[in-house]
Parts: C-alpha cells; structure tokens; sequence
C-alpha cells in the first residue's frame, strides 16, 4: 500500500466532469471565472499572456490552487464592450490558429 498518486489522474478527465466550465461573479457583471480541467501553467501563462493583449479585457488572471490539484482556474473582467465568454472563444480560436501554423512549419 502506498500513498503514490496515479499518474494518470493528471491527463484523464473522469466521466461526470467536463473540460471546461464557468462560473458567474454575482457582484460584478462583466466578469466570469472558468475552470479547465486537468490543466495546469502550462496552458493557463499562455491564455493569460493573450487575453491580456486584448483592449477589451480589464483584468485577468489564473491560479493553480494546489500541486496535488490538477486544474486551473482563470478568471477575467471585461469592460463591457464584449463578455468574458466571447473574449476567451475569441482568445482560444486565435491560438487555435497560431499553433495550427506552427504545426505546419514543422511539418
């Protein structure tokens, strides 16, 4: 018997969770927090590092609660003129697209 955590627990995502999920702030309208599963600084410096690029975004920020934890949560403020959804989909899709490129010059 050995208190070793499965490795696997920091890649497999359990059935009942999803990737990603969003949680509304009940003070302030334009800002969310969202949670990526199974993620870790990796991915969370490189969203960050490009929300911040956008002029729409106030505030943004990510944390990695616990080592043994293996999620991040990211949280953005906007300043109305977009909600924090569409600046991450659009922040995610230009990544999407940046790494795409990438691929193929390395192809």
């Amino acid at each position: 018997m050995s208190n070793i955590p499965n490795p696997l627990d920091s890649v497999l995502i359990p059935e009942k969770k999803q990737k990603l999920s969003f949680f509304r702030d009940k003070i302030l309208k334009n800002c969310n927090s969202f949670k990526f599963e199974r993620e870790d600084h990796t991915l969370g410096n490189i969203i960050y590092s490009h929300l911040l690029k956008n002029k729409n975004v106030l505030f943004c920020g990510y944390k990695k609660p616990h080592p043994l934890e293996h999620f991040i949560i990211l949280k953005i403020i906007t300043n109305g003129e977009e909600t924090p959804e569409k600046v991450l989909d659009s922040t995610l899709k230009d990544l999407y697209i940046e790494f795409s490129y990438f691929e193929d010059c390395l192809s």
